[in-house]
């Protein structure tokens, strides 16, 4: 199997050059490219159900004129007749629409931020036959279910300025569920840029041992507070609420931020925890859709401290702050928390007694004000007795405070991390991840 195009950054740069020569005097024009090229297979009962490419390419324009702001966009096919003719459509409905809009004070005005090339391919990865087959191995009888994704994502910007970058990675994610005969499931990820086969049978064998622990009779553990194990994907499930608002600048200008008393020192957090954006981890570009450059790594908190948040330009330019390049959305695109020094083999020894969580999902802030978070236990998580797992627990709703989960509740953070890939899919592959230890939490409140 072949993919059927390529996307290249030669192409995408002819195209913008020959676009951008349709612009009158006091129009700029700023371009945004999302392409994929990738192998897409569906996965039950272990075994092939559907096997397919997804090779595509979108540009979102903005359009700037008399003090005004456009944004659209269409497909991209890199048939260079094809797409001005496309281009040149859009252009004139972005003109016609102009007179209408007001202005906008708070404009960011495009600048030549220069030119940057990255591409972290890290080699071959097996072919699609291999990946697949690899992917299907050491499963045996067992029930699994789930995606398997390769292949290269695409991120580029230019602008009528003469600006021009161009990111492209190749990775790979198996992201699973094995099933018994209770229809009850562990969900597993193995993901990165080089397949490694014995880590992903490690994984396997790992899923599969919580598998058959699965099969013991639930046991129903009464709402309060206990200490728990939250695994990677849970920590990244926590840390992935904090773009709602959490490290936004503009969010907390506006009396809309849920760490305003981390921001104003009125709070702390513990001293083992440190997050911040790293774009070392290269599972995403540093440039924002302005293609404005991040710094390399930006800390946000720093043994606890608030040292800043995020500030777009845009946000910047209203609240007169110094911006850091960041989204327009202020989210955090490639996030790190340090690790600290438990180890994998003493996880179940120093959580002794309480709960393992190995995955969480419907989070949502419960109280801004106070940085509650609300959210319920997922998957495979176990009552653990004596550094033992006894048996897996019903569903449990919990609600605490971030000031507890990474603050005056953080007993330590596991020495290894774990990247965590973004595994969206709707409308396309989503790019970038996190890289999050697993955390020891004490009094960590259930309601329910």
């Amino acid at each position: 199997m072949t993919t059927q195009k390529t996307f290249t950054k030669e192409q995408f740069k002819d195209f913008s050059t020959s676009a951008f020569q349709m612009l009158k005097a006091g129009e700029i024009m700023t371009f945004s490219l999302s392409a994929e090229n990738t192998l897409f297979t569906r996965l039950s009962k272990a075994k092939i159900r559907q096997s397919s490419y997804v090779d595509q390419g979108s540009v979102a324009m903005n359009f700037i004129a008399d003090g005004k702001t456009i944004n659209m966009s269409f497909n991209y096919t890199q048939d260079l007749n094809v797409d001005l003719l496309t281009f040149k459509s859009y252009l004139d409905k972005a003109r016609n629409y102009l007179p209408g809009l007001s202005t906008d004070p708070y404009q960011v005005v495009p600048t030549n931020n220069g030119e940057s090339v990255l591409e972290t391919l890290h080699g071959e990865l097996p072919s699609d036959e291999e990946i697949i087959a690899l992917a299907l191995d050491h499963v045996g009888d067992n029930d699994l279910a789930g995606v398997l994704t390769k292949g290269d994502m695409i991120r580029a910007n230019a602008n009528s300025l003469g600006q021009f970058h161009w990111f492209k990675t190749r990775s790979f994610y198996v992201d699973y569920s094995f099933y018994n005969e209770k229809q009850k499931a562990v969900k597993g990820l193995y993901a990165g840029s080089v397949w490694n086969q014995q880590d992903y049978t490690r994984e396997l064998k790992d899923s599969i041992e919580k598998l058959n622990l699965m099969s013991k009779e639930s046991v129903e553990v009464a709402r309060g507070d206990y200490r728990v194990y939250l695994a990677p994907s849970a920590v990244n499930e926590i840390l992935g609420i904090l773009s709602w608002g959490g490290v936004s600048a503009g969010a907390h200008k506006r009396g809309e931020g849920s760490l305003a008393q981390l921001m104003k020192g009125e709070k702390k957090l513990s001293p083992k925890f440190t997050l911040e954006e790293d774009f070392n981890l290269g599972l995403t570009p540093r440039f924002n859709d302005l293609g404005e450059v991040s710094p390399l790594s930006l800390t946000l908190v720093k043994n606890g401290e608030y040292q800043e948040f995020l500030t777009s330009t845009r946000t910047a330019k209203e609240f007169n702050l110094t911006s850091n390049f960041a989204s327009e959305y202020e989210g955090l695109r490639s996030p790190k928390i340090h690790g600290g020094e438990l180890k994998r083999d003493d996880i179940l020894k120093k959580l002794n007694r309480g709960l393992y969580i190995s995955d969480l999902h419907y989070l949502n802030w419960s109280d801004r004000e106070t940085a509650r978070i609300t959210g319920m236990t997922r998957y495979a998580c176990f009552w653990v007795e004596n550094g033992e797992i006894v048996a897996p627990i019903k569903d449990l709703r919990f609600d605490e405070s971030i000031y507890k989960i990474f603050g005056s509740g953080l007993v330590e953070f596991t020495e290894a991390t774990s990247i965590v890939p973004a595994t969206g899919s709707y409308g396309g592959r989503d790019i970038g991840g996190a890289s999050v230890p697993g955390a020891l939490i004490e009094g960590f409140t259930f309601t329910l």
